[in-house]
């Protein structure tokens, strides 16, 4: 690339002409970088698992997530160079294609402006359909736990309004530097949620050698791993407001302490999830765990005691409020099931079939049929036998 600045002259740097509002420190950076990275791919990692194997399922995580690191990286420095080459203190994703197109080849020059569209609308269209399907998701599981507890019928629909209505103060937020607070809270509120599910997949493990170390079904891996690690458009946006942005790339950066950080985690949960459950593991690992539970002690201490300061009714409080955090988190194979289940419900209205309502045992029942592969077992010889191991994990 040409040499924009002349001989003998100081040479030009973007990050020094970036003129911030509203600055993000590196700690702060790191903190919204991991809310914005794990969220509910991970609570579907462990089916990610049983599609590759265990150890297949580690060394995939691993190359996926320093193959998206670094394409992210690439990304971050040619928008530094071509904000340096037009001496400018920060051209977006868009505006880099545009004039990348725009120098390159002759054949291709007349595309940059076409080219920077294309990438906006892409980045548009991602980041609306993350927001849809995440309000749908958080609505459908509201919808379920009052169905479940008040037995009450109201459409989603209605929920959907709510949470949207809800989100609207935190969506007008301008500056990622006002979200802090709320990214640090619910990066510990996840991971303390986390904590919680792993009480769950360290006790009664059974031997390893009953779960496969490679499978052959690549494709639904990468498609989850991706939705797990992929949101290029607020990963880009953090170190736009970075005051420091030199910090956010490099070994030691913001970005690759965020990748080894989440690596870690999904490789976790992935890896004991599997080893958990085997080939009975659910499209979400919280579908594998009793929900009655939170209330089992409450209710044996009631007439009892809760200890000094009644510790344990806070603790157990607490626990089943995170657990209902955890059912805000979405999962590839739960999108895909909310997308049939609107198809379905649109063909039932069309049809003039009239709603049936249906009792829990009933839509649970058709909860597990729709979101859960049935599974492969090499030695089961009876039915009955694969029936009874499969209601028991459920």
């Amino acid at each position: 690339m040409a040499d924009v600045n002349k001989p003998g002259e100081k040479k030009f740097h973007p990050y020094d002409a970036r003129d911030v509002e509203k600055p993000l420190s590196n700690c702060d950076a790191l903190f919204s970088l991991v809310k914005c990275v794990v969220g509910s791919g991970c609570l579907a990692l462990p089916l990610a698992f049983y599609r590759v194997g265990y150890i297949g399922g580690i060394l995939m995580t691993i190359f996926m997530t320093a193959v998206l690191i670094f394409g992210l990286q690439l990304l971050v420095r040619c928008m530094v160079e071509s904000s340096r080459q037009n001496m400018v203190g920060y051209m977006n994703f868009p505006e880099t294609m545009t004039y990348a197109i725009s120098v390159g080849p002759k054949f291709c020059q007349c595309l940059s402006k076409c080219a920077g569209h294309f990438v906006n609308g892409i980045l548009i269209f991602f980041h609306y359909g993350v927001c849809v399907v995440y309000i749908v998701f958080v609505s459908i599981n509201v919808k379920q736990v009052v169905d479940y507890n008040y037995h009450e019928r109201i459409n989603t629909r209605i929920y959907c309004f709510i949470v949207g209505t809800l989100s609207l103060p935190l969506f007008s937020l301008r500056h990622l530097k006002y979200l802090v607070p709320t990214n640090i809270l619910a990066t510990l509120l996840m991971y303390t949620g986390l904590a919680c599910i792993f009480y769950y997949l360290f006790t009664n493990l059974p031997p390893i050698d009953e779960i496969r170390q490679f499978n052959s079904q690549l494709s639904l891996f990468v498609g989850i791993i991706m939705f797990g690690t992929s949101s290029v458009g607020v990963m880009l946006a953090i170190e736009a407001k970075m005051a420091t942005p030199g910090s956010y790339v490099g070994w030691l950066g913001v970005l690759n302490r965020c990748a080894l950080f989440v690596a870690v985690t999904y490789i976790l949960i992935g890896f004991m999830g599997y080893w958990r459950y085997g080939d009975y593991v659910a499209a979400s690992i919280t579908l594998n765990i009793p929900i009655e539970e939170a209330w089992i002690e409450i209710c044996l201490l009631y007439r009892s005691s809760y200890g000094p300061g009644r510790w344990k009714l806070v603790r157990d409080l607490l626990m089943l409020l995170l657990g209902l955090v955890i059912l805000g988190y979405g999962t590839y194979s739960a999108v895909i099931e909310m997308i049939r289940e609107y198809s379905d419900k649109a063909h039932e209205i069309k049809a003039g079939s009239s709603t049936e309502i249906k009792t829990p045992e009933e839509i649970n029942a058709a909860q597990d049929a729709a979101t859960l592969d049935y599974p492969i077992v090499d030695d089961v010889t009876a039915s009955g036998k694969s029936r009874l191991l499969r209601d028991f994990y459920l």
